[in-house]
């Protein structure tokens, strides 16, 4: 296919897909964002007026059905269109109408509303707002709830037998083989090396293979060539920027606050890059999660082990323990006075790690019980207290202007020379001098409080309390959340890690293990590979090893129609499906084929001055900072996405993403084929590759077909060479033809010009674009 053809089949894809209608977030999602940001304004400011007990105007806010049929003016909300929703015009207060009665909504609560409304108005069918009292459970967990499939202990599970002339690579293939025989499916053959090497590269590395590389694997056709590539990725720099991509993701990291101003948080950066340092040394998974919960108090330890005189790399772990508390002080801060809103911090906090280490969602129980998992208030506000006991790092804010609470990175007892180090500060979390259990919110309302809740381990996963004297009680949630007794760390990390070659998880809905998420297609397979995680010593790169050197991940694309009709989204593996690469990817890719991409870590941001922060909900800050490092260390913010990375599709900085909704639309190759940032990384790999005199003498046929290997990863075909040629002398020609001609002074820059637009057309191509 010649490169103008493949830029209009990406616009007519894309057209395809907007013709279909708007994108809209899937239900288990926009269920969540009503749980989590819209049912707890309507239940604080809204059904006291308009509910069962009370409804004025005729209008009740307690249920969908009556949302939409409205009262006397009409109905409330017309989903998909806020500028119709009269709701939405009631809380601006743009007209007559203006609500709540006791004064405006705070900013970021407008906008929830407004953005729910855009996408739908999605409410749970079987939610009702109604009642004064806390919506508690009213008994113990029944066996029912505990008999739900993630509640069950790790399954021992022995491989099924399978017919012996299937490719068995290893055990993985067993469990595929035995399920698609089942469905009268099979595995397609194994993919090209090509193919392979692509598809693995961009997996572990989140970067494209360089042509030495290809080379070097199609010509190693000895014994364990496939894995010894895999050993040699996982041992690259590169491979912890893209493990790490995915951890952020979940975790919503970001470099501002994204309260009302969005204020930025200038030392969040080393907790992005201890996440990278922690892949690439192959962390223990168990650690890692208590390093992000309680790694001041795990280092705290660590140092009074040490006595008086603690050596150089006992504080650089101390350090580094600390750092990993990042994980609680990126969490989002809200309103104009983040101080008066903590406790939705807390919330954020607490749901985060929810989804992120146990797959379950948590932060609905703030307002009443869970609907649909055994998670109740009292479960909410016994985590609630031990993060009420904890001391964020507090980032600055319209009210407050600065930040302050950032803890030093060696403790002033050890600091003696190290001055220097003892100043290097740490943006996380620690302890508060005085830790207390926590009183319920009646509603979510700070102003209602209800009964003391002790702090102890979700019911669900045993319920212990915490013994005495321990602090905040952090350390024992992190020893809790990594118990091998704990049936959900372990499978909702294998599933992340599965995800991440599959494009999705055995359990599609990463984030969400409970009853609104989906059922394993392969839950022996997940839960074998859940007990291989923890006997390899909970090691990530293990489970990389293991998946990509089965046959399952290493067979082909190819589509066939029977099999997509019993599966058409081949969940239970008869292939492997093409994927569009991510921003990331994207981005990095082009720096990488044109020589301008820069490996070294990234570090602290240009923000503006602290002394200079004066930013307001009217005046956020704002900054986009140019960089040829790996897009991981591009500065992310939460009010707004980077311009590139938006443009496809990049994880919001306000939420948990658990795996990327990728789109194909018009706008994104017309930005491909106009963004200067593409025409520079055209401009540089073409003027490295051309090496024609002034003259103006051709390139050999040999040398375009290594321009396509540099970006495509293969040779060009004969027709591709014509086509490329033909291209480039119609380019030149009519270059020299326009205005623009006047600017062009020789013969080698109207060359470079048309090569450079050519090498334009290749990143645009599906083969760029997406892996196999």
């Amino acid at each position: 296919m010649s490169a103008l053809p493949a830029c209009r089949l990406l616009l007519a894809v894309g057209l395809l897909l907007q013709v279909g209608g708007l994108v809209r977030a899937e239900k288990p999602a926009a269920e969540a964002y009503f749980e989590n940001h819209v049912r707890p304004v309507l239940a604080a400011h809204c059904v006291k007026c308009h509910g069962p007990k009370k409804a004025e105007s005729g209008l009740r806010l307690d249920q969908r059905a009556r949302v939409l049929a409205g009262g006397d003016s009409g109905p409330a909300v017309v989903p998909g269109e806020p500028d119709k929703s009269l709701m939405l015009s009631a809380i601006r207060q743009i007209d007559d109408l203006q609500m709540p009665p006791e004064g405006k909504l705070d900013a970021r609560e407008i906008e929830a509303v407004a953005q729910w409304i855009k996408d739908g108005a999605v409410w749970p069918e079987s939610t009702k707002l109604a009642g004064d009292g806390p919506a508690i459970r009213g008994g113990a967990i029944t066996d029912e709830e505990r008999a739900f499939w993630s509640f069950q202990p790790l399954a021992d599970v022995a491989p099924p037998e399978v017919d012996p002339s299937l490719a068995v690579h290893n055990e993985i293939d067993r469990f595929v083989h035995a399920r698609l025989s089942a469905e009268k499916l099979s595995m397609r053959k194994g993919a090209d090396k090509r193919t392979l090497l692509r598809r693995a590269t961009f997996d572990l590395t989140g970067l494209p293979p360089t042509p030495a590389e290809i080379d070097a694997f199609l010509a190693d056709e000895s014994p364990g060539a496939f894995e010894r590539v895999v050993d040699r990725l996982l041992a690259s720099q590169a491979y912890g920027e893209r493990a790490a991509r995915g951890w952020l993701d979940v975790v919503r990291y970001a470099d501002t606050a994204g309260e009302t101003a969005d204020y930025p948080t200038p030392l969040a950066y080393k907790y992005r890059n201890w996440v990278i340092r922690a892949f690439n040394v192959d962390m223990p998974y168990d650690e890692f999660v208590q390093q992000q919960i309680a790694g001041d108090i795990l280092g705290a330890e660590l140092l009074a082990g040490a006595g008086d005189r603690a050596e150089d790399a006992t504080l650089a772990r101390y350090r580094d323990m600390l750092t990993a508390t990042g994980f609680i002080a990126i969490s989002r801060r809200f309103g104009f006075d983040i101080e008066n809103y903590h406790h939705l911090t807390i919330q954020d906090t607490i749901d985060v790690t929810g989804q992120a280490v146990l797959g379950l969602t948590l932060a609905c129980a703030r307002c009443h019980d869970h609907k649909f998992d055994p998670v109740n208030m009292e479960d909410y506000y016994a985590w609630y207290g031990i993060f009420e006991s904890t001391r964020y790092s507090f980032p600055g804010s319209e009210e407050k202007k600065r930040p302050y609470d950032l803890f030093p990175a060696v403790p002033e007892k050890f600091a003696g020379e190290r001055r220097e180090a003892a100043a290097d500060l740490v943006y996380g979390a620690i302890e508060r001098d005085r830790a207390a259990d926590s009183r319920m919110q009646i509603r979510g309302e700070t102003t209602r409080l209800g009964d003391v809740v002790p702090r102890r381990n979700l019911a669900i996963l045993g319920g212990e309390p915490l013994p005495p004297q321990s602090g905040s009680g952090r350390k024992q949630l992190a020893e809790w959340l990594t118990r091998p007794e704990n049936p959900l760390t372990a499978r909702v990390m294998v599933n992340r890690i599965w995800q991440q070659h599959f494009g999705r998880g055995l359990v599609s809905t990463e984030n969400d293990f409970g009853a609104r998420g989906q059922r394993p297609t392969h839950p022996e397979l997940l839960d074998w590979l859940a007990r291989r995680f923890i006997d390899s010593g909970w090691s990530v790169k293990a489970m990389h090893r293991v998946i990509m050197t089965s046959a399952a991940y290493r067979q082909a694309s190819e589509f066939d129609a029977r099999a997509a009709e019993v599966d058409p989204d081949a969940r239970l593996l008869w292939r492997v499906n093409r994927r569009r690469l991510s921003a990331e990817e994207i981005r990095d890719a082009m720096l990488a084929v044109s020589g301008d991409l820069d490996t070294s870590m990234g570090g602290e941001h240009p923000f503006p001055p602290v002394d200079t922060w004066g930013f307001t909900q009217h005046s956020p800050y704002y900054g986009v900072y140019p960089t040829n490092r790996r897009s991981v260390y591009l500065m992310q913010q939460r009010l707004k996405r980077h311009p590139f990375l938006g443009r496809f599709d990049a994880a919001d900085g306000n939420v948990s993403t658990a795996h990327r909704e990728l789109t194909t639309v018009p706008t994104q190759a017309l930005f491909l084929m106009n963004n200067p940032f593409v025409h520079e990384r055209s401009a540089s790999l073409a003027r490295r590759w051309l090496k024609s005199p002034a003259t103006g003498e051709q390139p050999t046929d040999e040398r375009i077909g290594e321009l396509f290997v540099a970006t495509l990863g293969r040779p060009a075909t004969t027709a591709e060479i014509g086509e490329t040629r033909k291209f480039v002398a119609t380019y030149r020609a009519a270059l020299a033809r326009s205005e623009v001609a006047a600017a062009v002074k020789t013969e080698h820059e109207l060359q470079l010009a048309a090569w450079s637009a050519f090498v334009r057309t290749l990143l645009a191509r599906n083969e760029f674009l997406f892996v196999d």
